[in-house]
Formats: structure tokens, sequence, C-alpha cells
């Protein structure tokens, strides 16, 4: 709802006393998951298939930038539906290099990941929201952009995070893994990402 907001408001900010400039927004659609999805038609037990994101940036210069990033992969086993690697993230940026048609730059800020599920409803039966798998730490991404047409850019994502994360020894009794921990670990199972950013 914010970034629909955002996309429907037309934002200034002062530089100085005197100078006023409007700030500039991006948003950008694409495929979060091309290795894992690789990797998942290698192996039919794996759930993750193909995974979405959502990118929204804010701009309040030509080279600074501010980033909110959302990523997931659904699926569908009856009666669950799941959203796998749930990551939504912030960040702050910086554009390095514009030469042609190619723009690259990075960024660093806070995630937070987890997996939720959604049970089919059932007559008689209340529909429950779950999730599991947390995850919060700190990630740093790359991006290339490559200009197609004025305003539409082809975008290169490459993240690598790394955080306290719940996970679960490899035991498990009647179904269910024994034992829950928490540990240092990276959540790269969306590493690179290939999208279609469009500047508004």
């Amino acid at each position: 709802m914010l970034v629909l907001l955002l996309l429907n408001l037309r934002i200034f900010s002062q530089e100085s006393e005197d100078e006023i400039y409007s700030l500039s927004q991006s948003i950008s659609f694409g495929w979060s998951n091309p290795i894992s999805l690789t990797r998942s038609i290698l192996d039919p037990v794996q759930q993750e298939k193909i995974g979405f994101l959502i990118d929204y940036q804010l701009y309040n210069n030509d080279k600074n930038f501010y980033r909110a990033h959302v990523k997931f992969s659904p699926s569908y086993s009856k009666p669950t539906f799941t959203l796998n690697n749930f990551l939504i993230s912030f960040h702050k940026g910086k554009q390095i290099i514009q030469k042609d048609n190619f723009k690259f730059g990075h960024g660093l800020g806070p995630y937070f990941k987890c997996n939720i599920y959604r049970n089919q409803q059932s007559s008689g039966t209340q529909v429950f929201w779950s999730s599991d798998y947390f995850g919060f730490g700190a990630e740093y991404f790359i991006f290339l952009d490559y200009k197609i047409k004025e305003n539409l850019y082809f975008n290169f994502l490459l993240n690598i995070n790394f955080g306290l994360h719940q996970y679960y020894d490899a035991t498990i009794v009647n179904g269910i893994n024994s034992q829950e921990y928490w540990g240092l670990k990276t959540a790269n199972q969306q590493l690179i990402s290939l999208s279609l950013k469009k500047q508004l």
C-alpha cells in the first residue's frame, strides 16, 4: 500500500533554503531465483519453484537512493499455500558508474526473512496463517542496469546477506523437526535476480 501511495504522489524535498527539487522513483518486477529454480527442476522433491520480486527505489539525487525490496517463491501442495523464502529488505544505495546505456552501483541495509503458510479453507474450519524459518541481518547488493529504451531498464541484482537465522536439526519425530536452533547463516536462496525496471 505504501508503494502504491508513493507511486501516485509527487514528492518534493528541500536541498537548500533556496532550491527544491523533485525526487525520482523506479519500480521493478522480475524473477528472483534463476539458480534455485534450475536446481528444483533437477530435484522434484524441492518445493521451491519460480520466484518473484518487487523492488521500489526512491532517488534523492542522480546517484543516491533508498530501496525497498520484496521477494518470494510461491508454491501450493494441497491443502497448503506457501510463500517460500519470503524476504523483505530496506537499503541505502549509490550509483557508482554510468556509461552509455549502463548503470552500476551497490548498497547495504537490513533484511527480514521467513516462510509463510496458509491452509486451504474447508467447511467448518478456520483458515490459519503461520510462519517459520525466521531470519534477520544485513544485506549487501550490487546492481547493473541496462537501458532498453527511455525510462525502461533490464536490471541484474546480486544479493549477499548474513544474519541470525532459525533452523532445525535433521532428526524428525512424528513428521516434526525435533529441535530448534538459532545461528549465524546466509540466506542466499535468491542470490541472483533479474527484472525489468521502469523509471517513473
